[in-house]
């Protein structure tokens, strides 16, 4: 029995929680949450135990691995602190807010033999993985450019709206817009060049962080990359996101729009293939939750003690850094060549 301890009792850890209760032969023994009304319910709805801190977690039950569901701003502290007790590690996507904490990540989990694994849950998304498959399968010849999108109402989920801090979150760029590039990294490696135009909340400037971004990658093999990721938009704007792969003998389109956010991921769009010909293909993926896959693929990593060799930390820190070249490129009104 592999044994769970869920740190962050937000948004984010209760879906985590969802996705851990379905996984055969693993246990949540533990919620780490310094709100201990939040705490409480939410390890009392998992039978497991409620603990304020991470210190508290060490001295009093034992587990295998935590899964990080803290603000982005504590990843760093967090991760290395579960590391050094010799103990996996899965962390909520962005990696961290610096290449420095990255390096520091990812040296720290290389240092201890420990697996880790950061949730860039598009690899584990079935339309996206489905979209890759067929892509890489040849059958519309090489791919020429692609496009992803990614907007949002602004967020009212984040605990004293740390999110809306370009300091604590890295604003959309990184815990919004990050999702689209890395998904643009696996399909096609890490680009040589990125050039990047965007906007801030005009009522907070850049205090806020960026609220909307458009960002053009180039990369090694030819392609084009463009992703446009935004969360200022108001009222009951759906949540949307876009991929579309431009290739040689035709074109793979998938459109999806959900409710206020995430909760609706659910939701079925079947992805349509136009090709030269004029036939028109639809595909359906398997309708499997993206964080139960990703979840279940690192909890098999440990039992069966296999290498975690997607989504790694390493892949972490390359969209981290991708995403703040970005950044760079909209303040520096600039390329910049990685």
């Amino acid at each position: 029995m592999i044994k769970a301890a869920l740190v962050g009792a937000g948004f984010i850890g209760k879906a985590h929680a969802q996705a851990l209760k379905q996984i055969n032969g693993l246990a949540i023994v533990a919620v780490v949450e310094k709100i201990e009304e939040k705490g409480k319910i939410l390890a009392t709805e998992l039978g497991a135990e409620y603990f304020s801190n991470l210190d508290e977690l060490f001295k009093n039950i034992e587990f295998d691995f935590a899964d990080i569901c803290v603000p982005t701003f504590l990843h760093h502290d967090f991760v290395l602190k579960v590391i050094n007790k010799g103990k996996h590690v899965f962390c909520e996507k962005p990696l961290t807010l610096s290449l420095k904490e990255a390096d520091e990540m990812v040296e720290a989990a290389k240092t201890k033999k420990i697996k880790a694994m950061v949730g860039h849950s598009l690899r584990f998304w079935p339309e996206y993985v489905k979209i890759k498959e067929y892509v890489e399968s040849g059958i519309l010849g090489n791919p020429i450019n692609a496009f992803c999108e990614r907007l949002a109402v602004t967020p009212d989920w984040h605990q004293d709206n740390w999110g809306a801090s370009e300091k604590y979150s890295g604003g959309a760029a990184l815990d919004l817009h990050i999702h689209d590039l890395d998904y643009l990294i696996w399909l096609f490696g890490k680009p040589i060049l990125v050039k990047a135009s965007g906007s801030y909340d005009p009522t907070k400037k850049e205090q806020s962080g960026l609220v909307h971004i458009f960002t053009s990658l180039e990369f090694k093999n030819g392609v084009a990359g463009f992703a446009e990721g935004g969360w200022r938009f108001k009222g009951t704007f759906p949540f949307t996101m876009i991929i579309r792969i431009l290739c040689e003998k035709g074109t793979v389109e998938w459109i999806f729009r959900a409710g206020k956010n995430i909760e609706e991921r659910n939701k079925i769009s079947k992805i349509i293939v136009y090709k030269d010909d004029g036939s028109v293909e639809n595909i359906e993926a398997e309708q499997k939750d993206a964080f139960l896959n990703e979840l279940n693929y690192f909890v098999d990593c440990i039992t069966k003690d296999k290498p975690v060799k997607n989504a790694t930390f390493t892949d972490g820190r390359t969209s981290l850094e991708v995403a703040l070249a970005a950044i760079k490129s909209v303040k520096d009104k600039s390329a910049i060549v990685l």
